[in-house]
């Protein structure tokens, strides 16, 4: 499927509509692979559009619009597969895409499939349909399987098409034969409706309002291995950062500058759990909600362990729950220092990796396996 065909339709008042099974008699073309000049003409079709900017088509006489949930059309009886993978092995996670293509009969349908939902799904069950791409020859024998704007179709002759179009606000004829429909955005200019005319065949596509970034789908395992690498890299460039101060930890303090970070990595034991008010934590600010760890480095020297997770919504939440006596590793970075009463400083660490007792927890969100 053509991916850079994936549009944006932010309002448009522009109807584009596939119908299939048109019921007025196909047409014969004016020449062969040049198409005809008119569009479906079939009233009863016809009148299940709406007009009104909505992405919307009909097959085989059902009338659908954009998002489309895929169960529809396997019930309908279109077999779905996947570019790249077995479509019953895939599992979509909450936001991510992938392409395919569904079959019936002759006709085939190019989409890009989502999971919108909060949950894992498959993409036949449970997945929605955002863009559906239809190539037709001009010649076809059924030129109404695909029809757009009031009757235009994918068979009708290219001068035909094009001046059905032309008077439409935005309209735009490339030197590469490609009609695009634009509307301007803020300041941006898109093209809301594409039509790709070749010499013997027309693409058109048509995708819905919601359309926004996706994730491409990945297999699990392959997730797992990026995951592990981006874990590998980061214990890598911390551990690299900390090496000038592995056996004085005052360094850090002593340098520091407001909204420095640097990169820590200790092994060493906890003591205990700090809560309460504290003489002053400088640094880039930590929620007043929070609680510190005190540990102790194999070295002999003290830090804190940032007890801190930002969550989704924006509130605070605890990042992991240690005890006294717990062995640590911790990867992170020290861009705090507390210092209390009588004068001491401590280096205070926001941890993103801590192996706890030899289990290894991820704290970092873009570390995570999603």
């Amino acid at each position: 499927m053509k991916k850079q065909w994936i549009m944006l339709l932010a309002g448009s008042v522009f109807v584009c509509s596939m119908l299939a099974g048109c019921g007025s008699k196909p047409q014969e073309p004016e020449e062969k692979g040049i198409g005809n000049a008119e569009g479906c003409t079939d009233e009863a079709i016809l009148s299940q559009l709406k007009n009104d900017g909505t992405p919307e088509l009909v097959l085989d006489g059902t009338y659908y619009t954009l998002p489309l949930e895929t169960a529809k059309l396997v019930q309908a009886g279109w077999s779905l597969e996947t570019e790249e993978y077995e479509a019953a092995e895939v599992l979509l996670q909450p936001g991510e895409r992938i392409y395919g293509e569904f079959a019936k009969d002759e006709h085939e349908l190019d989409a890009a499939i989502v999971n919108d939902g909060t949950e894992p799904c498959s993409p036949a069950d449970g997945g929605t349909v955002i863009e559906l791409e239809y190539s037709a020859k001009k010649d076809m024998p059924d030129p109404d399987f695909f029809v757009t704007l009031n009757g235009i179709n994918c068979a009708m002759a290219d001068d035909a098409l094009q001046k059905a179009l032309e008077d439409v606000d935005g309209y735009k004829f490339s030197t590469a034969g490609n009609i695009a429909i634009t509307r301007t955005v803020g300041d941006d200019e898109l093209a809301v409706y594409k039509v790709m005319l070749m010499e013997d065949s027309t693409t058109i596509t048509l995708a819905s309002d919601n359309v926004f970034e996706y994730r491409d789908y990945q297999p699990q395992e392959v997730k797992q291995q990026e995951a592990s690498e981006k874990t590998a890299a980061y214990q890598q460039k911390v551990q690299s950062e900390m090496e000038p101060y592995a056996e004085n930890f005052d360094a850090i303090i002593e340098g520091y500058e407001e909204n420095l970070s640097v990169g820590f990595y200790s092994e060493g034991t906890v003591w205990s759990k700090e809560v309460g008010e504290y003489e002053k934590l400088s640094g880039t600010p930590l929620s007043s909600e929070i609680s510190l760890y005190i540990a102790e480095d194999k070295t002999g020297q003290l830090y804190c362990v940032a007890n801190q997770h930002l969550n989704e919504d924006g509130t605070v939440g605890e990042a992991v729950e240690l005890e006294e006596g717990d062995q640590i590793r911790v990867w992170g970075y020290a861009s705090q220092y507390l210092e209390l009463q009588e004068g001491m400083k401590i280096v205070v660490v926001q941890p993103g990796i801590i192996e706890r007792n030899g289990e290894l927890l991820i704290l970092d969100e873009s570390l995570k396996v999603e």
